[in-house]
């Protein structure tokens, strides 16, 4: 139980940077300033509420910053909203990968770390296309004159990011049976008794559930039905938050990246 609260938390980091990641590949005229506050303003909520249960410097400054990003698309000088975004991305990004830097001293060697962060990175992508595609969906509700090529955007990083983290858990726990040592090999039994039923969830639900939305994702915006498509990236924010905790959940308890 004492993992719940620093894996949540990871994983809201990692929704963060994803977020304002995926925001800078969406920094078209036809979307309105509204969509950029509305998507920041809810991610400065959720990072608040981690900051409440688990408070650290880094997380406190992304929220005061995510609050000066949303407030400077009032600015009438254009390069404000995007200085402040590529600020909050390096401040979040540091306050991510904090965790994985940490426990150098705890893992086998400079290899798990990578891995790690690489697992980190992709994870923020999934989480971060997933929730952006679903608010950018309900935009256009709005403004049905957008072009379909920005969510179709956020789709194929979806897709990605879900083949990337399947590759990357075959990846770690192959490397780790084969030349962890008899240490790595005792944490990767772990999954098959003490976590069995977590890490179970975490592949199916998390990676191949995820996996599968994206393709139907993507196949339902060749059409294109944006509607359908944000229906499903709703069903993809639960199965990408699901699978992205139980990830940093597993990671805490056995240092596996997963």
């Amino acid at each position: 139980m004492t993992h719940l609260v620093p894996a949540a938390f990871q994983a809201v980091q990692e929704l963060a940077v994803g977020s304002l990641f995926c925001l800078g590949h969406l920094h078209s005229p036809p979307i309105r300033r509204s969509f950029f506050q509305t998507c920041l303003l809810t991610l400065a909520s959720m990072l608040g509420v981690g900051i409440w249960l688990s408070p650290t410097p880094a997380s406190v400054i992304l929220f005061v910053l995510l609050l000066v990003y949303a407030g400077a698309f009032w600015i009438s000088d254009r390069r404000w909203p995007r200085r402040m975004l590529w600020l909050s991305l390096a401040v979040g990004a540091a306050g991510m990968l904090t965790p994985p830097l940490l426990l150098i001293k705890e893992s086998s060697g400079i290899a798990e770390i990578a891995a790690q962060i690489v697992t980190t990175f992709t994870s923020a992508l999934l989480l971060g296309s997933t929730f952006i595609g679903m608010l950018l969906g309900h935009h256009y509700l709005r403004d049905p004159k957008l072009p379909v090529a920005l969510i179709r955007r956020l789709a194929i990083l979806f897709l990605l990011s879900t083949v990337v983290q399947g590759f990357l858990l075959t990846a770690n726990l192959g490397a780790l049976y084969l030349f962890g040592g008899a240490e790595a090999v005792a944490r990767i039994e772990l999954l098959s008794t003490s976590y069995l039923a977590v890490f179970l969830s975490r592949v199916f639900v998390g990676i191949l559930g995820s996996f599968v939305l994206a393709c139907v994702i993507w196949d339902t915006l060749r059409i294109p039905n944006v509607r359908s498509a944000t229906g499903f990236f709703y069903i993809a924010i639960l199965t990408g938050t699901i699978g992205e905790f139980l990830g940093r959940f597993l990671w805490h308890s056995t240092l596996i990246p997963l």
